[in-house]
């Protein structure tokens, strides 16, 4: 039986989570959730089908407000779902400190696939306390339906097997009847075969056949278990950061449960057993196998916490399960309503409710761009929050906007084809055959010659406000843009200043003004990413000292920045400083050893006359990049002025079978015929 005070909290945690909805798209996956949602379509590796339909179906039916609002309300509604479920083992405390915690409050902002994934664990664990084999059979069929929605819920796997062995209930005809259930639930996961083969828009890896479903369904793209899509290491030190985190995103109960848990473990029944085991798997476990530990606090706030939110709910039910271990249970309860309390003041720099950066900065930028030219986007540090925002834009809000080209292909067209992307700055652009080309043809062909690049900064500059023009520390609004417009939303975290620096540095690289240039260096006075980009702004207005000035000054924030390094090694190629450059671009290629950097180090040592040490760093550069053809050109005329006719004839047909319209291999190839 729920008490009305375990519910009454539930309905308040529900209302503050109303309150405080982000009133638009979001940072993050929101914005392409949102779209693959509105258009039935296909989301992210794994696809999410299940998130699809549901929030599809949902949105329908709740018609208030905008699309991505809609979506917000039905996030928070996955999370009080959740929470009524969790009434059954919980008290009033308990449950409104859980609502207010950091992981969870900002869960339940804005649309995201964590909340409907707590609901579905949430839904099990309620239906497997009561030992009934027709509870656990309606468990099996949420979990496989779960598992078409985050294949996470399959970490409550291990602690579903001893509770089922525990009650005596794995038997064979039992657990082929369980499997059975769980397969039907998963075959929800046909509806991305089958909305690829009918044409969705948003289709992202096309999973229209068996082979490419299981790539979608393994994330193949990502790496299974690297969340983040990056390499990590499953190191002891991740395992023994966990608790910091807990304590960071969930608070004091996040460490005192599991001990609880510990004291009084011979006395737990089998059911605290099964969620302490549920929370060993899905909290510290995964935590260390997935590479979810990072240094870096942008890292973690982006991407961990979310991954806090399903432990930190199995703790506060086996707290409930604990309860009657407690020997001061007045004096827990005072304590945990106090710490519930004491989240209130945080929520005002957490709440979303004033959130319209991303996307008033998206429709900035639809309105920015001339009539008849396309946007071109580069990933940045964000992330991918500009290009989902667009696409939310254009599929769920159906805004008319120019034609969109990102760095890859999942939701707007590629302009590299099909090759990955790759690293191109410095004195050397580079084009192979596919990937490159398409690049370097795309953008310079057509109308299409808008190019937009944003910074892979992160700016912590909370004294600083956006006046409508120009970021400064008054803020007064007197300069008013007409194409780009701005709501400051008051939240202090990183993703979101970064977002709010992206319409100025937008149009300080389309526009650069002496002005711009200098405003942005000055935000950006100890961000090394920042000084960094804006070096070429000032090159471009002819400011080489004040670039120099931009790069050195990045190198003295962080010496092992590679692209500052190689940009100064162009400052010092471009003013016949070879010695120089040469020691810059070495130093950029013991940093980041690709096939741009070797070119340039390579192009430097020619200069200084080190012909053999040239020779094999453009040979350094083929290795990496076997059809840089501009490497096979100087290497051509390194053999030619040798005497080595034959060897430079090789080099330049080589070079010109890759890219048979570049003009300088084909004049040196006749300069070579005419001299044999």
């Amino acid at each position: 039986m729920i008490k009305r005070s375990v519910l009454a909290a539930a309905v308040a945690a529900f209302f503050i989570f109303i309150y405080n909805l982000a009133p638009g798209v979001y940072v993050g996956d929101s914005g392409e959730l949102i779209a693959a949602s509105s258009t039935l379509g296909v989301a992210h590796p794994p696809g999410y089908p299940v998130f699809v339909i549901i929030t599809a179906a949902l949105s329908k039916i709740f018609p208030a407000g905008n699309i991505a609002y809609r979506m917000n309300f039905i996030n928070a509604l996955f999370v009080f779902s959740a929470m009524l479920f969790m009434c059954r083992f919980t008290s009033a405390s308990l449950l409104l400190y859980f609502a207010l915690a950091p992981a969870v409050f900002s869960s339940a902002g804005a649309c995201e696939v964590f909340t409907l994934n707590l609901l579905f664990a949430c839904a099990i664990i309620y239906l497997l306390y009561s030992p009934f084999k027709k509870n656990a059979l309606a468990a099996a069929f949420l979990f496989g339906l779960g598992l078409a929605n985050h294949q996470t819920l399959i970490l409550l796997l291990p602690g579903v097997i001893y509770l089922l062995i525990k009650r005596k209930m794995f038997d064979f005809p039992f657990v082929l009847m369980v499997f059975c259930a769980a397969i039907t639930g998963f075959y929800a996961n046909l509806f991305l075969i089958v909305r690829a083969q009918s044409g969705a828009v948003f289709n992202w890896g096309d999973p229209s056949t068996f082979g490419r479903w299981i790539d979608v369904l393994l994330r193949r793209d990502y790496g299974t278990f690297a969340l983040h899509g990056s390499h990590h290491h499953v190191t002891l030190n991740a395992l023994l950061d966990y608790p910091r985190l807990g304590f960071i995103f969930f608070g004091p109960l996040f460490i005192f449960i599991p001990l609880l848990y510990f004291s009084h473990f011979r006395k737990a029944d089998g059911f605290n057993h099964f969620l302490f085991i549920c929370f060993l798997f899905s909290g510290p476990l995964f935590f260390m196998a997935a590479g979810l530990s990072s240094s870096s606090g942008a890292f973690i706030e982006a991407i961990t916490e979310r991954f806090f939110l399903l432990p930190s709910a199995i703790l506060i039910m086996l707290a409930g399960g604990l309860w009657g271990f407690l020997r001061r249970k007045k004096i827990f309860t005072s304590t945990v309503w106090a710490f519930a309390l004491l989240f209130i003041f945080s929520i005002k720099g957490q709440s979303l409710r004033n959130f319209y950066s991303l996307s008033d900065f998206a429709d900035s930028v639809i309105r920015a761009v001339p009539r008849g030219n396309a946007l071109i986007i580069e990933k940045g540090a964000v992330g991918d929050d500009l290009i989902f925002a667009l696409a939310y834009k254009k599929w769920a809000q159906k805004v008319k906007m120019p034609p969109v080209y990102t760095s890859y292909g999942a939701v707007f067209p590629s302009f590299y084809g099909e090759d990955p992307p790759r690293e191109t700055s410095g004195l050397w652009n580079p084009s192979p055959a596919r990937g490159y080309a398409a690049k370097m043809k795309f953008m310079f062909s057509g109308p299409e010659k808008s190019f937009f690049a944003f910074s892979k900064s992160q700016l912590p500059f909370p004294d600083y406000g956006f006046d409508g023009l120009l970021w400064t520390k008054d803020a007064l609004r007197n300069r008013p843009n007409p194409a780009f417009f701005w709501r400051t939303s008051g939240l202090q975290n990183y993703r979101v200043r970064s977002i709010e620096i992206l319409d100025y540095y937008f149009r300080a690289l389309k526009n650069p003004s002496p002005g711009t240039a200098r405003i942005c260096s000055h935000l950006g006075k100890d961000i090394d990413w920042l000084l960094t980009n804006m070096g070429p702004v000032w090159a471009g207005l002819g400011r080489r000292d004040e670039a120099r000035k931009s790069y050195e000054a990045a190198i003295s924030i962080n010496p092992a920045l590679p692209e500052a390094w190689n940009n100064l090694g162009v400052l010092d190629f471009g003013e016949r400083d070879y010695d120089s450059a040469a020691r810059h671009f070495a130093e950029s290629v013991s940093l980041t050893p690709d096939d741009v950097r070797y070119y340039n180090l390579a192009l430097s040592l020619g200069k200084l006359g080190k012909t053999a040490e040239a020779q094999a760093a453009f040979r350094k550069c083929l290795n990496i990049n076997p059809v840089s053809y501009a490497a096979l050109n100087e290497l051509g005329l390194i053999e030619m002025r040798s005497g080595n006719i034959a060897g430079a004839k090789e080099f330049f047909q080589k070079g010109l079978s890759i890219n048979p319209d570049d003009e300088n291999l084909k004049y040196n190839l006749a300069l070579v015929k005419n001299g044999e």
